[in-house]
This record gives C-alpha cells, structure tokens and sequence, in this order.
C-alpha cells in the first residue's frame, strides 16, 4: 500500500510539473507575442508587422497586426504599394501567390481587394491620358488578374497609329525616339520613310554609345582602291556574342552579325560615327569614326582580354 501511495504521489508531482511547464510556456509565448506587436506599434511600419505575422500568424494579436498592415497599405501610392505586397508583379496573375506569405482566408481577400483598388487608380489614369504609351504602362505594372479590358484598348490604340503608313510615320516623327522609329523599320519594311527612319535611329544609337563608357574601336583596313561614289564595308564577328554596328554618316546603316560570321555592305563615300557593341552586359560597346573615300575596306572584330 505505501508503495502505491508513493507512486500515485509521484504521478501527481509529475503532472503538477508538467502544467507548471505548460503555463510557463504559455506565458513566455505571450510574453513573446506582446513584445513583438509593442515594438510594431511604436515604429508603425510593414517589417514590424510582417515580423509578428512571421511568427505567429495565428496569434492573439494577428487581427491587429493585419488591420495595421491594410491600414499602411491605404496610405502608400501605387509604386511603394507594388514593392511591399508579396510576389505584386506583372507575371504574377493570382493573388494567391502574391499573398502567400500569409496563410489567413480573410486577409488574403482584403489583399485582393486593396490590389484591385489600387489597380483601378491607376487604370482611370490611363484611361484619362488614353494614349498607347499609357496603357502601355498599366499593363506592364498591373498583374493579370487586374488588367481588366487593358490589352484590348491598348492594342486599339496601337492599330490607330501603326494602322496605316501615314499615321505611324506622322506618331513616329512626333515621339522622336529610337524605339519609335525601329517600330515603324519593322511595320513597314517597304515603306518610303523606311531609310529615313534608320538613319535617324542609327544616329541616336550612335550618340548614345558615344556620350557613355565605351572603348575605342580599331580602324578598318582599305584594301583596294576605285572611282565610285560608294565603299563597300565588310566585316568579320570573332566573337562568341551576337554583333550589332552601327554607321551614322550620308547614310545610316546597321549591321547584326551572329558569332563567327562576316557580313558585307555598300555605304556613300564620307565621314561616319561607328558603334559596335554585343549582346551581353560583360563587354562594353566601341565607338570611333572613319572616311570613306571609295573602295574596299575590311575589319575583324575580337574581344581582346582586359576589355570586358
């Protein structure tokens, strides 16, 4: 009998323990939870937040951690309100995934309801501008979900302009600008404007390599002689990259040459800006100038170690 008395007083020592451990467990869990929302609400700011719904998404003061967020949310412009919202990107076209971080039914519909608010802002801005360039911009800042009938007032916009020959040449000499008129180059590869709308892009590549960092770019080698009124130019690619050059002079002419290849082309005798540059980040483009007197002239392009 005393051993039993023993043993059921030990099970009774051990159980007190145990719920003594619990409570203080329990205790230091709020403990934790308190200080964490305390120092969110002193600073007022996302991460103190976020740091809390990390932790305890579930916790005593979630609902307060949340409405705080939303209530952040609702003071920030759109761009802040992009940058802060889990996964808000273009490429992202449920609003599960951008708000994945937080495993709550009810905040994830206010996340998607604050998103479509937000998007709507900045959808009657375009609406109001109603030009190609601003739906452009919408739909390249709007996730799937929240572009409403954006494509197909952009793309009406774009078959105003780019319908008809007259009216993208007449939009492109208006916008002025390199990708304006590379879009026309590929609309209208027979149109009357199609050399005029080279030269005035080549010439803006040109001046953009010249006013950046750029390397020197090797001479050409004339080699042959003649009475004409134009030199023919070829080139050789030794590099392992796609090749672009560019010639800005009496005529305005690109090159695109795939690795190892060589191409060929006839330019009017005369003075000429030249810009190479290669389709990586690593290298850097060349710019150098030249005359052409008539004739023949050749040049290989290689990148030469230290020039990177």
């Amino acid at each position: 009998m005393s051993n039993s008395g023993s043993g059921g007083c030990l099970a009774q020592i051990i159980g007190g323990a145990i719920i003594v451990l619990i409570a203080f467990s329990i205790s230091l869990i709020e403990e934790s939870q308190f200080h964490l929302i305390r120092q969110a609400g002193k600073k007022n700011d996302l991460a103190g937040y976020r740091s809390y719904l990390n932790k305890y998404p579930q916790g005593r003061y979630a609902t307060e951690a949340y409405d705080s967020v939303i209530t952040l949310w609702d003071a920030m412009d759109f761009e802040s309100f992009q940058k802060t919202v889990p996964g808000f990107h273009k490429a992202i076209n449920s609003y599960n995934h951008m708000c994945s971080d937080y495993n709550n039914t009810d905040f994830r519909t206010r996340i998607f309801d604050k998103m479509k608010s937000k998007c709507e802002e900045q959808y009657n801005i375009a609406s109001q501008i109603n030009t190609m360039e601003s739906w452009y911009r919408y739909l390249s800042i709007a996730p799937g979900d929240f572009q409403f009938d954006a494509p197909e007032r952009y793309q009406a916009k774009y078959n105003e302009i780019w319908g008809t020959e007259r009216s993208a040449w007449k939009y492109v000499s208006e916008l002025n600008t390199i990708e304006g008129h590379e879009e026309y180059e590929k609309n209208y590869p027979n149109g009357r404007h199609y050399a005029e709308a080279e030269k005035r892009a080549v010439s803006m590549r040109v001046d953009n390599v010249f006013t950046g960092q750029h390397e020197s770019l090797p001479s050409m080698t004339r080699t042959s002689y003649g009475t004409g009124a134009k030199s023919h130019v070829s080139v050789t690619n030794s590099t392992e990259y796609t090749l672009t050059i560019y010639y800005s002079g009496i005529d305005g002419k690109r090159m695109i040459i795939p690795p190892h290849k060589s191409q060929s082309l006839d330019l009017s005798n005369g003075t000429y800006r030249i810009a190479a540059s290669v389709n990586t980040s690593h290298v850097r483009s060349y710019a150098g100038a030249e005359i052409l007197r008539d004739g023949n002239y050749d040049i290989n392009y290689y990148i030469q170690k230290g020039y990177r």
